[in-house]
């Protein structure tokens, strides 16, 4: 249990800073905060499983604004920082000079994870999202002792909102070792309290994450990494993760995830690609869509949250965005045919999370400007 309460540690989210202790209220209505669909004008292909190499200037960019972004990055405690853009890398960078490291990606997981639930639903091991998730744990049958925690429903776990007494944002300090120094995680967390109605409140809640993955193996009768290696990381060539076991062998819904940068980026294109890789469909578009949208307020310093997935918008281009502990960013903005991947190690204090959008946002203003002029 050590050992897996090192990677909990690596599962404090990103925004876990001292203005966000309390939660946001949302609707069991969607939020009525404006942001356009998912809409990617170009679908990239990788025949070979590996990423074309080029320069800023081949996609309309500028070596040299860029380079400006990535020297900054490189002073502060960035582990690695990879532009994408028309599915060409034209900038990365690495801290040990090793593109084939694996790094933790942290509460990334938890997109991951969205992702995988959108699959099983496609081949039919999931009914939906609306289905109540007292059918899937019988064993806890006396958890369910109320109606709230009854209704509970697989997308009160995605967006956050299942009313569950989860306090890793304040009581908690950031950290899961409540629960990971149990030997049944499923059971803490289904054991917890009640604190609003199902849909009422958002609320961070990597427990919440964990049933999905508990529901993952119920279904499909497969851990959530190997239904992963199976119809995600298989069919993208991501031969290369780690992924720390739970109790149960369902593997950890939100948090310890590690993987290569490049491999990561391939998670963004694939999102962008509203769902298809090298011509296959891997995830339902509906599925893509559903889950990059608002359901929930979420938070203000970054924006909505949908599935799994944040939302905000930068230089007035939506970003969507996993995010992790200490810096760690998958970020995509659509319109512009680009993904950012960023690695960090800023983990002095939570607020620190929050360090890496500057370069996010640098990085997007100068793709941005430069894709005005080019259409000027």
């Amino acid at each position: 249990m050590n050992k897996l309460f090192s990677f909990a540690k690596l599962a404090m989210v990103a925004g876990a800073v001292c203005l966000i202790l309390t939660t946001s209220a949302c609707s069991s209505e969607k939020s009525s905060t404006s942001v356009p669909s998912l809409n990617s004008s170009k679908v990239i292909s990788l025949p070979n499983g590996e990423w074309p190499i080029g320069t800023p200037e081949q996609v309309g960019m500028d070596s040299k604004e860029i380079e400006a972004v990535m020297q900054q990055a490189k002073e502060s405690a960035v582990l690695s920082m990879l532009v994408v853009r028309d599915g060409t890398i034209v900038s990365e960078y690495y801290k040990d000079g090793m593109p084939d490291s694996m790094l933790a990606v942290n509460s990334i997981t938890k997109s991951v994870t969205s992702l995988l639930i959108g699959i099983a639903i496609d081949k039919g091991y999931l009914k939906g999202i609306d289905e109540p998730i007292e059918a899937f744990f019988p064993e806890y049958k006396d958890s369910f002792d109320s109606s709230a925690k009854k209704s509970i429903t697989i997308e009160h776990l995605l967006s956050m909102t299942s009313g569950l007494h989860f306090p890793e944002w304040t009581e908690w300090n950031y950290m899961l070792k409540p629960m990971t120094e149990t030997k049944d995680w499923n059971q803490f967390i289904l054991s917890q309290s009640m604190n609003d109605a199902p849909g009422s409140i958002w609320n961070y809640n990597t427990g919440g994450s964990q049933l999905l993955a508990a529901i993952i193996r119920k279904t499909t009768g497969k851990s959530e990494l190997d239904f992963a290696k199976e119809y995600l990381l298989g069919p993208l060539d991501i031969n290369s993760v780690e992924w720390p076991s739970s109790p149960d062998d369902s593997n950890s819904g939100g948090f310890g995830l590690k993987m290569m940068p490049r491999d990561l980026a391939k998670i963004g294109q694939l999102v962008l690609n509203l769902g298809i890789w090298n011509g296959e469909r891997i995830v339902s578009e509906a599925w893509i869509q559903e889950s990059t949208s608002p359901h929930s307020e979420g938070n203000a310093n970054f924006g909505n949250y949908g599935y799994h997935w944040w939302m905000n918008q930068y230089s007035g281009h939506k970003a969507i965005f996993g995010m992790g502990y200490a810096g760690q960013y998958l970020t995509l903005v659509p319109d512009l045919d680009l993904v950012i991947v960023v690695n960090s190690a800023f983990s002095k204090s939570p607020q620190d999370t929050l360090l890496p959008i500057q370069y996010i946002g640098r990085l997007v203003k100068v793709v941005s400007s430069n894709t005005i002029i080019q259409h000027q």
